[in-house]
């Protein structure tokens, strides 16, 4: 790991308040026993600002893992936009799939075309 990630790690360092722990019990067991201590500490980091935040970590540190896990503490105010470039959205739904056991196929609605939005009628 790198000095930051052993910074940010440190218990005696974190800089996101403890009331983030609970949130993460609530993940799927896969997903939480996947999570390196680092990306907890960057979903807990998303959660205290609401989920509004950029991952910007480098390749291969586990943005998506951390991006989907912000959006599962946020299920109850689904659906949930995921905006990929062409060449990700199978492995994005892949993810999905995989960290959230109880996604069902119909509960993913992929966009390919302008002709496959669904119609949101007003309240």
């Amino acid at each position: 790991m790198s000095a930051v990630q052993d910074r940010v790690c440190d218990p005696k360092n974190s800089h996101v308040d403890r009331r983030w722990d609970s949130q993460l019990s609530v993940l799927p067991d896969k997903l939480q026993q996947r999570l390196m201590p680092f990306q907890k500490e960057g979903v807990k980091f998303a959660l205290s600002k609401n989920g509004r935040c950029m991952i910007a970590d480098e390749m291969g540190l586990g943005k998506t893992v951390q991006a989907i896990s912000v959006a599962y503490a946020y299920r109850q105010e689904w659906p949930l936009l995921i905006v990929v470039p062409s060449s990700l959205k199978y492995p994005w739904i892949e993810e999905m799939e995989r960290w959230i056991p109880e996604l069902n196929p119909g509960d993913i609605h992929l966009v390919e075309t302008k002709s496959d939005t669904l119609y949101v009628t007003p309240f």
